[in-house]
């Protein structure tokens, strides 16, 4: 539904699904993250990674970082959304290309001390912070992940010449560990965990607030909202996707509060049939320490 977002008095989409900074909520544990790798780029300390299961919020905090660094005019940053390269010279080529070197394909040693070089005069001579991120790092082949050890070797006294900030799933970090030395190399391992009841409530109402949402104003119902941050089970993203669809039902069928049947509707529209959907408020207790039981909605969703 076109603008469904305007039959509960917003100005905007409040659940878009993208990596919006606008939308961007700093809970505690972002803050957290956030401050341990602006530490570490403002040191010049070299490799931090952060890990996270698919939906943790990696590109959010990527995007606020990225946001950050490209308002700093001391910083140099690039950025590689997808590094899965055939080989070491395609990388290093794009790594150069994304700081705005076009450098010609030439050897693996060539292409390393044209990189050194153009650190040295970046970092050193001109007294700026190169930041080179990489999304989905997880995807990095074993050649790539030792040509960035490489890169790292690259210094002077003082710091690192480049930083590099790698996001990725789980496996990332064994990957790394496999690789020996660049193990070793890591500043920090930042872990993105999944969000709690309280955190979850935080992102729909400050995401609702930033729309425009006005005070005292309501928009999901309790039954709507404690059954919708169960079944996101702690994800930003599934959380973000099923209360843009249960409001897009509840702005279909005319109403201005999104209910109980909307946020079903918005499972069952994930392929969740009928049985499955009302098992969910059933299995979303606590166990007997008092946490979420989230294990139901991964075995659920990951049927879908």
């Amino acid at each position: 539904m076109p603008n469904y977002y305007r039959s509960f008095g917003l100005e905007r989409d409040p659940f878009i699904d993208t990596a919006d900074p606008y939308f961007y909520c700093e809970l505690g544990t972002l803050r957290k993250a956030r401050e341990r790798i602006a530490s570490a780029i403002g040191a010049s300390r070299g490799l931090t990674v952060v890990l996270g299961e698919p939906g943790t919020g990696k590109t959010s905090l990527s995007g606020a970082i990225e946001q950050a660094l490209l308002a700093d005019d001391k910083v140099v940053l690039g950025k590689i959304l997808d590094p899965t390269f055939a080989s070491e010279t395609e990388f290093l080529i794009a790594v150069g290309r994304v700081f705005g070197l076009a450098l010609p394909p030439r050897s693996s040693a060539a292409l390393k001390n044209a990189l050194k070089n153009f650190f040295f005069e970046t970092a050193v001579l001109e007294h700026r912070t190169l930041v080179l991120i990489v999304d989905e790092a997880q995807n990095l082949s074993d050649a790539n992940l030792e040509a960035l050890r490489m890169l790292l070797n690259y210094h002077v006294p003082q710091r690192k010449l480049l930083n590099i900030l790698l996001f990725g799933q789980s496996e990332l970090e064994t990957r790394i560990a496999d690789q020996g030395n660049l193990g070793d190399r890591v500043d920090g391992w930042i872990r993105l965990g999944r969000l709690d009841e309280a955190m979850a409530g935080a992102v729909v109402d400050f995401r609702l607030e930033r729309a425009g949402l006005a005070p005292g104003t309501q928009v999901f119902s309790p039954d709507a909202r404690a059954l919708l941050i169960d079944a996101a089970a702690g994800l930003p993203r599934r959380l973000t996707m099923l209360s843009h669809l249960a409001m897009e039902e509840a702005a279909d069928r005319a109403s201005t509060l999104v209910n109980v049947d909307h946020v079903r509707a918005a499972l069952t529209a994930r392929g969740i049939d009928e049985r499955r959907v009302v098992r969910i408020g059933i299995a979303a207790k606590r166990d007997r320490n008092g946490a979420p039981r989230f294990d139901f909605f991964r075995r659920l969703f990951a049927r879908r």
